[in-house]
């Protein structure tokens, strides 16, 4: 994924990016950057051998910040369009109150390294995938060992999208994957019952959490 992917996921041109960030910059800001970022997180739970629990949520917002001396001046908002962010740009812009400072004309892209090779994304696994991964957990805690009598288990998943620019002319981005496995298991012999829980965390997709 480039730089064309991330404006576009987050809909987004760079002359939009030069307009805020001149705004942000009309009242004599050192300095100025905008951040967007896109959560999407999925939890699943099981209980007595069942699936019951399901929960999502969606984060989607920008941030634009100004620095004037050791000032910040800080505005969000959850709206991506333009009018909302230059609204935003103003507010964080009254940190200072002087001419209006340039930014840069030039737009020079970082590109993040390609840390994971994710072949199917988390927003595209639905449920109908996840659910077998935790009844065979559920099914191999109960066959290690006969005095378990009780297992919890979940599977939570996030997909994160930022974006960010800033008044030097610097345009980057970043696809972060995470996944989060857990399980709590009672065990019994004869009057004595004990609990304990164990869980990991991958940057990886389903594919790969499969493998592990």
């Amino acid at each position: 994924m480039n730089a064309s992917f991330y404006l576009q996921h987050f809909e987004v041109t760079p002359a939009m990016l030069r307009q805020v960030v001149a705004t942000a910059l009309s009242k004599g800001g050192d300095y100025a950057d905008i951040f967007f970022e896109h959560r999407i997180y999925n939890s699943l739970s099981l209980e007595d051998g069942t699936v019951n629990k399901a929960y999502s949520n969606i984060d989607y917002g920008v941030g634009i910040r100004v620095l004037k001396g050791d000032q910040t001046g800080f505005a969000f908002s959850e709206d991506g369009s333009l009018e909302a962010m230059q609204k935003a740009a103003k507010m964080a812009a009254n940190i200072a109150n002087s001419a209006g400072a340039n930014i840069a004309s030039n737009l020079h892209e970082v590109a993040s390294p390609n840390y994971y090779n994710i072949k199917t994304p988390w927003e595209k696994t639905g449920v109908k995938e996840k659910v077998p991964f935790l009844e065979q957990l559920n099914t191999a805690v109960f066959t290690r060992d006969s005095k378990v009598i009780k297992v919890k288990a979940f599977l939570n998943d996030e997909t994160g999208y930022s974006l960010f620019y800033n008044s030097e002319g610097t345009l980057s981005y970043d696809y972060r994957p995470l996944a989060s496995v857990g399980v709590v298991c009672l065990m019994q012999k004869g009057k004595q019952v004990e609990n304990a829980y164990a869980g990991r965390s991958f940057r990886k997709g389903f594919e790969m959490l499969n493998d592990t």
